[in-house]
Parts: structure tokens; C-alpha cells; sequence
């Protein structure tokens, strides 16, 4: 019997705190014939990784210890027997929401088909800080609500990651942008295409709105939930829509307007979309902070002062 390997991990016992989060030497994965096991570079941290650590993001089969997770950078180091599109030594990037899967490790085994080639104009930091945040973003806006050219969005949280791709990818649709941050984070935001900019600090948002939209607004991409979500409905004209990728908790029914509560799904052909558009200059991928892994727990605590503008990453391979 071959001798187990060991890796580096960052993993949880229990339920609680950043506390929690605790070094472990666990046991090297072994892809399934459909997998490929990669050397993480680069781990993104999200406040669903925050939920998964409190006990309200839990999936069936999971158990501890539990690696934290759900995207990373990294190079195929192995590679099942039935996969074909994908080498060792391919530079890539991957989201996975699976029980047993964690990337917080040196090493982590992916479904080949939620892998996809990393861009390869940035570096692994910024790769790893692209996959969840891109692809939500991606999908709430093709998908949910199925933006059009022309049309008004309203995105709240806009300095945050996935408001930030978001911003970039309405304005790459022709959308007219309506950006929610406070002013500090204005001009970022200029340059990424918002069109309009809203201080919600000073500035009450739906009557900013209507100063300038009379009628209402089209859409709305929440990104803060509870309270802002609630009064962000009033945005909207008859017949507009607003998800929230947060929650609807606060948010009252309202005629001729259409409100969803909006949850990413892992897809490697969509991922592979947004690494074309970052190599030719379309999306840009903004990094807040970079913690070694075994600073998780302060990384943590980063992310939950809510004061990031772009992403969080934990270095990996340094």
C-alpha cells in the first residue's frame, strides 16, 4: 500500500468564530476518473465561506474537519482516467459547491468540467479572486435579469467584488450604470463604467433615483440585502426586476415588479467567458488584500469588517 501524503490545510472542527479556523495536515485527494487534482496557488475567501464556518451554509454529507472554500488558482497536477481536455501543467482556476471539496489546501481534486483555463494575463492571486464573484455577477445579470442594451441598473455594494464585475460587465452590455458606494470609492468606480454614482452615506437612494429617472429604473442587482434591498424596490418602474444575491427578508411584495433572490451556480464553460474577457481588457480583477493561508483567521476578520474594496485572497504557494 502506497504511503498517504499529506498537505497543508485550513479547516474547521466546529461551528463559531474565525477561531475556528485552524492549520491541519490532512490527507492529499485522489481525483476520481472524472477529476483533476490541483496545486493551489491561490484561495478566494467570500462571505459564503464565512457562512460555511458559522454552520449556515451546510451541505449534505459534509463533516468535519471541514476544508473552507469553494475556488482557488492552481495547476493540474493529476488528472483522471477519463478526462481529455485538460493536461498536467495546465493553468487554471475552478468553483466547486460539493461537500468534501475545500480550497484552502495545497492541493484540491475539481470536477473536470467545472475547470477552466486560467487568463493568462494576470497572475494566480488575481485568477483565484475571479470564479465565484465573476461568475455571479455573469449570471445575474445574462441570466436573472436578462439585461439589455439600453436599459437602467441600479447595483448597490458596487465597490465590492461582484459589484464590481458586475458594474464593468453592465457597462460592457450597454447598460446605463447606476452605482451605489460611498464616495471615496466614486472615481473606481467611474472607471469601471458607471454612468451615475450614488453616495448612500449622504444621499437617500430612491430619491436619487427618481431626481433623475422619474419614471423608475429597470433593474436593480442587490448586493447588501435587509433594509436596502427593501427601499431599492421603489426604484423600479412598472414592470421592472431586482434580485438580490443577499436575501429578500425586508423586501415586500410589490405589483408590476418582479424581486428573486438569485444563488450562483458553479460553471466551467461560462468561467472560461470571463477569462477571455480579462486577457483582452474587458473585465479587470481588483485584489483588496492578499493573506498568507495560514492567516486565514485574519483574512477572515477582513472580509467581515465589510470594508474591502475588491477581493480577499489567500496566498497559497508563496
Amino acid at each position: 500500500m502506497a504511503e498517504e501524503k499529506y498537505m497543508q490545510t485550513i479547516a474547521i472542527t466546529n461551528f463559531g468564530g474565525s477561531e475556528c479556523l485552524t492549520s491541519m495536515h490532512l490527507p492529499i485527494p485522489t481525483p476520481d476518473q472524472n477529476e483533476v487534482l490541483l496545486r493551489v496557488q491561490a484561495a478566494g475567501v467570500g462571505l459564503w465561506d464565512v457562512k460555511v464556518r458559522q454552520g449556515g451554509a451546510t451541505l449534505p454529507g459534509q463533516q468535519f474537519p471541514l476544508i473552507l472554500g469553494w475556488e482557488s488558482a492552481g495547476i493540474i497536477e493529476q488528472v483522471g482516467s477519463n478526462v481529455t481536455e485538460w493536461h498536467v501543467g495546465d493553468a487554471v482556476m475552478s468553483f466547486t459547491y460539493q461537500a468534501g471539496i475545500g480550497h484552502y489546501a495545497e492541493y484540491v481534486a475539481v470536477p473536470a468540467n467545472l475547470v477552466a483555463a486560467a487568463p493568462n494575463s494576470v497572475d494566480a492571486l488575481h485568477v483565484a479572486a475571479l470564479p465565484v464573484n465573476g461568475l455571479t455577477a455573469y449570471q445575474t445579470l445574462t441570466e436573472a435579469l436578462a439585461l439589455r442594451a439600453g436599459e437602467t441598473i441600479l447595483i448597490t455594494a458596487a465597490s465590492g467584488t461582484t459589484g464590481g464585475f458586475a458594474v464593468q460587465l453592465a457597462a460592457r452590455m450597454r447598460a446605463h450604470v447606476i452605482a451605489v458606494a460611498s464616495a471615496h470609492n466614486h472615481a473606481y468606480l467611474s472607471e469601471l463604467g458607471a454612468s451615475e454614482l450614488i453616495d448612500y452615506t449622504q444621499t437617500d437612494i430612491v430619491a436619487a433615483v427618481h431626481a433623475t429617472h422619474s419614471e423608475g429604473i429597470d433593474a436593480v442587482l442587490d448586493c447588501v440585502g435587509g433594509k436596502t434591498a427593501a427601499s431599492c424596490l421603489e426604484t423600479l418602474r412598472n414592470g421592472g426586476r431586482m434580485v438580490s444575491i443577499v436575501d429578500l427578508e425586508r423586501v415586500k411584495p410589490r405589483q408590476g415588479v418582479k424581486a428573486d433572490i438569485f444563488y450562483v451556480r458553479p460553471d466551467g464553460k461560462q468561467l472560461s467567458e470571463l477569462a477571455h474577457l480579462v486577457d483582452t481588457r474587458q473585465l479587470s480583477i481588483s485584489l483588496d488584500s492578499v493573506f498568507p493561508l495560514e492567516k486565514a483567521q485574519q483574512a477572515h476578520q477582513r472580509l467581515e469588517g465589510r470594508h474591502n474594496r475588491g477581493k480577499i485572497v489567500l496566498n497559497v504557494q508563496q
